[in-house]
C-alpha cells in the first residue's frame, strides 16, 4: 500500500524505498505460501486454488473488490469535489449503488436456477464494464443523474457477480470445506478493497500533481488539492483562477482513476467469462 500511494509522488519510483518494500512484499508472499503449505490446519489452504471455479472467482472478487472501492472511495469526491454539490448529493449518488447492490443479488439467486453460474455472473460482469464506461465519461456529462446511474449498474454487477461466487463455490466443496472456501473467497474481495484504495489513491496523486506541474500550478503541486475542494471554508478561500484550476486537476486525476476501474471491469468480464460451466442447481441443492 505505501509503494501505491507513494511511488511517484513522494518517492520515484526506482528509490531505495520503493525497492526496498516491494522486496519486502515479494520474501512475505513466499513466506506466507511456505507456511501455509506445512501447516496442519492452514488459515488458507492452498489445495482449493486447483479448484478452477473457486480460483476463477476468487481472482474476479479481487478484481471486483477494486472496483468497489473506486467507486465508494473516489465518487462522493467527484461529487463534492468537482461538481461542487453537498455531501448530501453525493451520499445521493453513492447510496444508488446500496439499492442496484441488494436489489440483483436478490434476482441472481433466482436466475441462477434458470441459466446457470456463468451466464448470471456474465450479466454482472456485462453490468460492470457498461457502469464502468459512465464513469469515464463522467467529465463530458457532468450530472448527478450520471453519476448516480453509473453507481447504480456497478452495484447491479457486484450483487450479480458476488451472489453468484458464493453460491457456486459453496456447492462446488464438500461442507468441511465450505467455511475456509467462502472465507477465502471474501478475504479476495478484501484485498481487492486494500489494494484498489492504494492503487487508485496514488493514481489520482500523481494525475493531479501532472496537471498542475503542466498547467502552471506548480506552486500547488504539494498541496492537498482534493480536501481543499471537499472543505467549503477552504474551497471559498481559492482564487477563481485557483478553483478552476484545482478542478480540472481534480477532475483529470478523477479521470485516470476511472479509465483503471473499466479496467477492472473488463479483466473481471474475461475472468467470469473463464469460469467453468456448471450444471444449474436445484433449489434444495442452494438451501
Amino acid at each position: 500500500m505505501l509503494v501505491l500511494i507513494q511511488g511517484g509522488t513522494v518517492w520515484p519510483w526506482d528509490s531505495a524505498p520503493v525497492i526496498l518494500l516491494f522486496f519486502i512484499f515479494v520474501c512475505g508472499l513466499g513466506l506466507f505460501v511456505k507456511q501455509e503449505r506445512k501447516a496442519r490446519e492452514p488459515i488458507m489452504p492452498l489445495s482449493i486454488w486447483q479448484n478452477r471455479l473457486i480460483s476463477t472467482a476468487n481472482i474476479a472478487s479481487l478484481t471486483t473488490g477494486v472496483i468497489m472501492i473506486g467507486v465508494t472511495t473516489f465518487l462522493p469526491t467527484y461529487v463534492q469535489g468537482v461538481l461542487g454539490k453537498s455531501p448530501t448529493v453525493a451520499g445521493f449518488t453513492l447510496g444508488a449503488m446500496s439499492i442496484g447492490w441488494p436489489l440483483a443479488a436478490a434476482a441472481a439467486g433466482r436466475l441462477i436456477l434458470k441459466v446457470g453460474v456463468r451466464s448470471t455472473a456474465l450479466l454482472g460482469g456485462v453490468l460492470l464494464v457498461i457502469g464502468g464506461i459512465l464513469f469515464v465519461l463522467l467529465g463530458l456529462v457532468n450530472t448527478t443523474v450520471w453519476a448516480a446511474t453509473g453507481s447504480l449498474l456497478i452495484g447491479a454487477g457486484m450483487g450479480f457477480s458476488s451472489t453468484t461466487f458464493i453460491i457456486a463455490i459453496q456447492n462446488s466443496v464438500n461442507w468441511s470445506t465450505r467455511g475456509v472456501a467462502t472465507a477465502a473467497n471474501m478475504f479476495m474481495r478484501i484485498v481487492g478493497n486494500t489494494v484498489g484504495a492504494a492503487l487508485l489513491g496514488g493514481m489520482l496523486n500523481v494525475g493531479i500533481k501532472a496537471y498542475l506541474v503542466g498547467n502552471g500550478g506548480g506552486n500547488y503541486a504539494g498541496q492537498d488539492v482534493t480536501n481543499l475542494l471537499l472543505s467549503p471554508v477552504t474551497r471559498n478561500k481559492l482564487s477563481t483562477s485557483m478553483l478552476t484550476l484545482a478542478e480540472k486537476g481534480l477532475t483529470f486525476g478523477l479521470h485516470r482513476v476511472y479509465l483503471v476501474v473499466l479496467a477492472f471491469a473488463l479483466i473481471s468480464l474475461v475472468c467470469i467469462a473463464f469460469l467453468p460451466k456448471v450444471t444449474k442447481f436445484s433449489e434444495k441443492e442452494i438451501i
